[in-house]
């Protein structure tokens, strides 16, 4: 005869928690990559493969949010014990096609920051590094999306005949984890020092560094992330103690794709509060910084080339704070790049106009 205590355990679910926040972040991050595409499109006419990559990401990530939700309604969230065994093997089909679309969606927005930085830093040096790091993190995609795909959970659950051909999870979801937050990193570290060397003023730069950097949150979750997937492997209820990787995997997917968007916006915010980033100038003259002060990287063609060559805008009003675009880089010019002169800054010649 069931109890009070019984019927209590069995009505207690994370279902309310995983479903908010599957929902409202992939709302968040769908709303932040139409803002970005219409921006790119509308306002810059300067759509590239970095849009095309967060927005198949986005495409993504929508339906890893969608297949948690099922995963919330075939049992996950509850208490094994209470979970019909039909619904338990529907809801691990669910999370199988979850971490397989997890992780392509993941390895996209990486591919979409390290194809940005290429077209924002075209120095030598930034170039090559972004390229063999976009190589290696594609590679990396393809092995990974096989070496998950063949791991025991959930694989041999709903496919019985894999048991003894497939490969023990937890190391599985420990390494993709890990390489995941190696990856994280060396992406988001890239800009660091090209923005620390620019002239400008501190505020400036810190702002402009804070834009290139909001990367390093997704770090932290995914650390968050990674300090639950033990529990989830060892444990006596699974369908309970996987909850939280569940729903920090959504959070953690859309805030990277938030982040890679967020920067790209301010060309947007310009048309519609025309004074948000206004400032006064050592002249006195109020004006709006682009760029924080930053008009466009990059290559010196005419001085044999530098790594360190920067543009820096004086006294004029621009309509992009990232969109530090390159001629080089084959996209259509804008108003960043027609009709407005620059003072050329090297390395070599910091300090000076």
């Amino acid at each position: 005869m069931a109890t009070a205590d019984d019927a209590a355990y069995e009505a207690e679910s994370q279902a309310a928690l995983i479903n908010c926040l599957a929902i409202i972040f992939v709302v968040f991050s769908t709303v932040s990559v139409a803002l970005r595409v219409y921006t790119r499109k509308q306002i810059l006419n300067a759509v590239g493969p970095d849009d095309i990559s967060i927005v198949i990401a986005q495409a993504l990530a929508i339906v890893c949010s969608v297949t948690t939700v099922m995963e919330v309604h075939w049992g996950l969230s509850r208490h094994t014990k209470f979970v019909d065994p039909v619904d338990a093997t529907r809801q691990l089909k669910c999370l199988y096609a979850n971490i397989m679309i997890y992780n392509a969606a993941q390895i996209l927005t990486k591919v979409s920051f390290l194809i940005q930085y290429r077209r924002l830093f075209p120095g030598p040096k930034i170039q090559k590094i972004c390229l063999y790091l976009l190589l290696f993190i594609v590679a990396w995609g393809i092995i990974q999306e096989f070496i998950v795909g063949f791991s025991c959970t959930p694989l041999t659950a709903f496919v019985p005949s894999m048991a003894g051909k497939c490969i023990y999870t937890l190391p599985v979801w420990y390494l993709t984890s890990c390489m995941n937050i190696v990856t994280d990193f060396m992406v988001f570290i890239i800009p660091v020092v090209p923005v620390l060397k620019l002239q400008m003023r501190t505020r400036q730069k810190v702002l402009l560094l804070g834009l290139f950097c909001l990367g390093f949150f997704t770090c932290a979750i995914s650390l968050i992330r990674l300090s639950t997937l033990h529990k989830g492997i060892h444990t006596t209820d699974p369908f309970w103690d996987n909850a939280p990787a569940a729903y920090w995997s959504v959070v953690e997917l859309n805030c990277g794709i938030m982040c890679a968007c967020l920067p790209t916006l301010r060309p947007l915010i310009q048309k519609a509060i025309p004074n948000f980033w206004s400032t006064r100038n050592g002249s006195g003259r109020t004006g709006t910084i682009g760029s924080h002060g930053l008009s466009a990287y990059r290559k010196q063609t005419s001085r044999g080339g530098t790594d360190d060559g920067i543009y820096v805008q004086k006294e004029v009003e621009l309509h992009s704070t990232t969109e530090l675009r390159s001629a080089a880089a084959g996209y259509p010019p804008s108003i960043e790049d027609t009709g407005i002169s620059n003072t050329y800054i090297t390395g070599q010649s910091k300090g000076k106009e």
